[in-house]
């Protein structure tokens, strides 16, 4: 629409290159917006988070994994208009079946199944590691699903956004 993207594309910047910058700005933002949340509720509720560097894992890591997510789902999106639908609705499914709002324990069987699969899922049990001072250990499993979740999302989503991008889909 504002044909920004084809003015980019002219310069001496590769597809990937401008994809990969995209995919940093959103982790920035994820991880930002996390880092703020955090904050507020210590501040506002007195929450105690534990260990801020092992917070500072998570955080990482779920920043990461989000990022990965939207990368798919904006690579799946023909439109930007479908992009900024599905993307709302994706991260609320994920919060809703990973315990994020409610909790998961509560959820069918059934839901539990798709839910242990989202982000939201491994960062519960990782915040929760955190907060009730778990070792280093037993934080490992859920951060390395969140990373591994962000890796493989975004290599998708980078690898169709580079495939349409290359093949000039301006969409």
């Amino acid at each position: 629409q504002t044909r920004v993207l084809p003015r980019i594309l002219s310069c001496p910047v590769a597809p990937v290159q401008y994809v990969l910058a995209k995919l940093i700005r959103c982790f920035v933002l994820c991880a930002l917006t996390t880092v703020l949340l955090l904050v507020a509720s210590a501040l506002m509720f007195g929450i105690r988070w534990g260990n801020p560097l092992k917070l500072g894992l998570v955080v990482f890591a779920w920043a990461a994994s989000m990022s990965g997510l939207l990368a798919l789902v904006f690579a799946l999106a023909r439109t930007k208009e479908q992009a900024n639908v599905l993307s709302p609705m994706v991260l609320m499914l994920c919060a809703m079946l990973g315990g994020g709002m409610f909790p998961y324990e509560n959820l069918p069987a059934a839901l539990q199944a798709l839910g242990q699969y989202t982000p939201n899922r491994w960062a519960v049990l990782a915040m929760l590691g955190v907060v009730r001072a778990k070792p280093a250990a037993e934080l490992l499993v859920p951060i390395t699903a969140l990373l591994a979740l962000g890796i493989a999302g975004g290599l998708l989503g980078l690898a169709l956004l580079r495939r349409r991008l290359a093949a000039g889909d301006r969409a």
